[in-house]
């Protein structure tokens, strides 16, 4: 009986064709792999507005210390969040460290922090004093807008020693706008009403705008 074979052209004629759907399959797969880490990160972001909102509720509204001393994610993984893998973004690569586990989030550093305004009255840290928590930010994903690449700012000690908190602050220039997700072009951000949006991440990083100011900064400021 003559034996049958594949020859060597039809081998090829196949390996291309794997080839050529495996190049189709590739960006569908890469689109998938990143929608399922910004939804995470968003999951993320929406445990820390509800740690947040608990704390809050406990502490008649006052905002976290910002001494170095008592990093706000130590304070609110103490009780609040049930697990340290929360504040590490999907999209963050730093490897995990029992004593210094890295933290992808920031708080907006006009709540953290908040600076008196000239002829005004400064937000004192209570936070049922936001004119409008709907449309201000309170945390985002703390990276380094300078980067090409999604690189995370700071890490934050749980022993209290020696490291400031992350906090978010917006790019200067329409050069650095660089997001998390959709080729960079978009960011998940928590807003104080504990509400979850992805946005630009132009749209995140104005400030020159009353839009803008309002989306940084408490009334008053």
């Amino acid at each position: 009986m003559k034996k049958s074979a594949f020859t060597l052209i039809e081998l090829l004629v196949v390996i291309v064709i794997i080839a050529i759907l495996a190049g189709i399959a590739l960006p569908v797969f890469s689109k998938v792999l990143e929608k399922g880490k910004a939804t995470t990160c968003a999951n993320n972001l929406r445990q820390l507005g509800i740690g947040s909102a608990a704390y809050l509720s406990d502490n008649d509204d006052r905002m976290f210390s910002s001494t170095p001393t008592e990093p706000w994610p130590q304070t609110l993984q103490a009780k609040y969040v049930p697990t340290w893998k929360v504040f590490k973004s999907p999209f963050d690569k730093r490897d995990d460290n029992s004593v210094t586990p890295p933290v992808s989030y920031g708080i907006n550093v006009n709540i953290l922090t908040p600076v008196a305004a000239a002829g005004g009255t400064a937000f004192d840290g209570n936070a049922s004093k936001l004119a409008a928590p709907s449309q201000l930010i309170y945390m985002a994903p703390n990276i380094d807008p300078a980067q090409t690449t999604v690189v995370f700012l700071l890490k934050t000690s749980i022993d209290k020693v020696s490291v400031a908190e992350p906090v978010v602050t917006p790019p200067l220039t329409k050069a650095q706008y660089r997001g998390t997700h959709t080729n960079r072009s978009q960011i998940n951000a928590l807003y104080a009403d504990t509400h979850i949006a992805s946005i630009t991440y132009s749209e995140f990083a104005t400030t020159k705008t009353p839009e803008g100011l309002l989306r940084w900064k408490p009334l008053g400021q």
